[in-house]
């Protein structure tokens, strides 16, 4: 134990940073052009997504009270700690991932949901899952996906979710009128808040992929400098899965040692970089919206 937190002072920088970064660009913004503004506020908004990651995973600090009041700044509005972190913790010990009932973060369509579109929605979702659709598209569409299931969830009778929300909107309340205090424009944090969920997208658009009854549906993307800090190195997905416990500067180490590129590459797939991503799903689907147990079923929908 004593060893695998050898290394949090790296987590612990990085929250400062984030964090810093986040104030420094909302309180001199006068001396910011908009369109040096959003971009920004854009990486650093990914970033916190990927600091949230991290610390619903156990890091930096034992006191996991702790580390969830690090995640629960919320610089980007859009969701509440508390749910992302319990739905992908049981993304986590899904058995049957991509699955549309069974993971929660499936990008899957069962068939019953599927036969009721009308044609014009089924190429919309199938756009969706083209990576320019899903960067496009996807921080609308994920974002209206879960405020209505969530909203379900709570008119079912879960408290602590209504619990959660509720904080939520208070602390995003205040992040907002702190940002209206100085002076922020408000449309250029907003379309950052966009910019950043849509470079959060691109490491998920190619993270998993139903296979097989059997196979890794985990992905590898052998990504640069850039793209792997960004994401904390959650470009190496299997690894990541495999040993979700595992902090993220020894992913790298760790995904050498299993032997991480072999398994994805003839499973759900090991990509040399996102570019390599772009250039094969730019505008040609990852997979079909439709799950694939139920496709035979469907016939004629999988092809739109």
């Amino acid at each position: 134990m004593t060893a695998s937190r050898a290394g949090e002072w790296r987590t612990i920088v990085l929250a400062g940073a984030v964090h810093i970064g986040w104030l420094m660009v909302v309180t001199v913004h006068s001396h910011i052009a908009w369109w040096l503004a959003i971009p920004l506020l854009a990486v650093i908004v990914a970033q916190h997504g990927s600091l949230q990651h991290e610390v619903l995973h156990g890091h930096p600090f034992r006191d996991q009270r702790l580390n969830n009041a690090l995640g629960s700044v919320p610089i980007a509005l859009r969701l509440a700690y508390p749910v992302y972190r319990r739905y992908h913790l049981l993304h986590h010990r899904c058995e049957f991932l991509t699955d549309p009932f069974e993971d929660a973060e499936s990008y899957y369509f069962d068939a019953e949901t599927w036969r009721r579109f009308p044609r014009v929605v089924r190429w919309f979702w199938i756009a969706h899952n083209t990576m320019v659709g899903r960067l496009v598209l996807g921080p609308a569409c994920e974002t209206i996906a879960v405020y209505r299931w969530q909203w379900r969830e709570i008119r079912a009778g879960d408290r602590q979710l209504a619990r959660w929300w509720a904080s939520h909107f208070a602390r995003a309340a205040l992040v907002l009128a702190f940002v209206i205090a100085m002076g922020f424009p408000l449309w250029v944090y907003l379309v950052g808040m966009y910019a950043g969920h849509s470079l959060s997208l691109v490491r998920s658009f190619s993270e998993h992929r139903w296979v097989s009854e059997d196979g890794a549906r985990t992905a590898m993307v052998r990504a640069g400098p850039f793209w792997a800090f960004l994401f904390l190195n959650n470009n190496l997905h299997l690894t990541h899965h495999v040993r979700p416990e595992v902090a993220w500067y020894r992913l790298p180490a760790l995904a050498e040692e299993l032997g991480s590129d072999e398994v994805a590459a003839g499973d759900a797939g090991l990509y040399r970089g996102y570019w390599d991503v772009l250039w094969r799903y730019g505008v040609k689907p990852i997979d079909h919206p439709l799950h694939p147990r139920d496709r035979a079923s469907v016939g004629e929908a999988v092809t739109g």
